[in-house]
């Protein structure tokens, strides 16, 4: 039953509980564990099957862009489903084996079979992300919108889903090397490590599922109304939300950004420092950033709003980017720029999902539908596009730079080039920076917070009334 807990600033009624919101926010464990493996695959690869880096980039952007188009058809999917547990929460359950199963096949790829390595890789990525990640992430994002209505606690769980997926971030790049190295340091240790986030993220998906709760979603000639939306009305519609658009360019350029800040100091440290721990170190330094940015975004959140929230976070984005590219050798300076920019991270990823789920108002407004599982399926889409690009543009970034021949001439100091010190720098500095500077110029436009609680006020008289005329 519904717990009421008095309203939110915008007269909103809140619902959620401290345990509500740990409970919602485990199921990010399994999103981000695929992420976290699907953003080493490219190291994965190259250092342990032999596979070119160009190649690699190529084959991991192929499965991305064919399997962010799922995302829509799942959001229909969703916005259809009606059962005893709701519309979102039963396919938490359905995916519980699959999330293990995407996890363990990533690292099971032949080593000795030649072109057939790249075809494998492509299917296992494509099971990973198109099938796996995309029946979690969507129905996840909008189970959002069917918790509660208030902005205030939307804000609240997606920090809460921010923190566990940082958490499994941050344990990945800090365990990530010691443990496969403990493991055999072969590709055996990279199953065995998959194993290991695939029986967690199929617990920690369980628990999200067994302690969830839907309250809000169209019901009766309502529901029926958006049933009987088809994926390419849906898809005309949100070309004709602006805010969805301005909002799913921002999501794009976040995780363009925020899969490559992730990974890229794994080759700072093995290509410019000839130190492949140094990476630990850059995971260990920035947990405090990253602690401290979580402390501080619920206030951010209360101060500025969601939109101001996101805008203040790009701005020290970009000064972390400055400060690395002063002194780019020198790995304190590194490391000072890294807590900035990890830090601008935070509030990002916490207020993306809120200000997305947001836009299905507008949908109501222009339409008299929300088609909410659609319009949150952006958030998927986002994440896998951003990842993919950003995890491709790590692999052609790095083979542009001579990176396959570096490692074949046995790596060192003493086979450094200039030109692949220019890619490592470009990886970790002045990508990301381009990044912030466009999320910044895409929030300026958009003005969209300020003017919801009225468009929500209407869409709830529109819907009394579209419901009274039986319509």
């Amino acid at each position: 039953m519904a717990k009421n807990l008095g309203l939110d600033k915008d007269g909103q009624q809140k619902h959620l509980s401290g345990f509500d919101y740990f409970a919602d926010s485990l199921g990010q464990f399994a999103l981000n564990s695929i992420n976290q493996l699907t953003g080493q695959l490219t190291y994965f690869y190259t250092t342990k099957v032999g596979m070119a880096a160009g190649t690699v980039g190529t084959v991991l952007l192929v499965s991305k862009i064919f399997d962010a188009f799922t995302d829509l058809f799942m959001g229909k999917i969703v916005d259809k489903t009606n059962t005893k547990d709701g519309k979102a929460r039963p396919w938490l359950l359905r995916m519980v084996i699959p999330v293990f199963l995407a996890c363990v096949l990533l690292f099971t790829v032949p080593a000795s079979m030649g072109a057939f390595r790249y075809i494998y890789a492509l299917i296992t990525s494509v099971f990973a992300s198109a099938i796996v990640y995309t029946a979690i992430a969507v129905p996840y994002y909008t189970m959002m919108s069917y918790k509660t209505r208030s902005s205030e606690e939307k804000g609240q769980m997606g920090t809460w889903r921010a923190a566990v997926g940082y958490a499994i971030g941050v344990g990945c790049g800090i365990g990530l090397i010691p443990i496969t190295v403990a493991l055999g340091d072969d590709q055996a240790a990279w199953i065995k490590f998959g194993a290991i986030l695939g029986v967690l993220s199929a617990l920690c998906l369980f628990i999200t599922y067994k302690f969830s709760r839907e309250i809000y979603h169209d019901e009766g000639e309502m529901a029926e109304r958006e049933s009987k939306v088809s994926i390419l009305q849906g898809i005309k519609m949100l070309l004709g939300n602006k805010y969805w658009i301005l909002i799913t360019l921002v999501g794009v350029a976040m995780n363009i950004m925020y899969g490559i800040i992730l990974v890229a100091p794994m080759f700072y440290g093995s290509i410019i420092l000839d130190n492949p721990a140094f990476y630990s170190t850059v995971n260990t330094v920035n947990i405090f950033p990253s602690v401290i940015g979580f402390l501080t975004v619920g206030l951010w959140i209360k101060k500025f709003g969601l939109t101001g929230t996101a805008k203040c976070a790009s701005i020290i984005g970009v000064v972390g980017c400055i400060i690395r590219m002063s002194m780019p050798m020198n790995s304190v300076i590194f490391l000072a720029g890294g807590c900035l920019m990890m830090y601008a991270t935070i509030p990002l990823i916490s207020v993306l999902p809120a200000m997305t789920l947001n836009t299905s108002e507008q949908n109501m407004q222009n339409h008299g539908v929300r088609i909410t599982g659609m319009t949150n399926a952006s958030n998927s889409f986002v994440g896998k596009l951003g990842g993919g690009v950003g995890g491709s543009l790590i692999g052609w970034v790095l083979a542009a730079g001579g990176y396959d021949a570096f490692l074949g001439a046995g790596g060192g100091l003493g086979n450094l080039t200039d030109a692949l010190k220019g890619s490592v720098f470009a990886l970790n500095s002045y990508i990301p920076l381009a990044m912030f500077v466009v999320i910044f110029l895409f929030l300026f436009k958009y003005d969209y917070e300020e003017k919801l609680p009225e468009i929500i006020k209407d869409n709830q008289r529109i819907e009394a009334e579209l419901l009274a005329k039986g319509e």
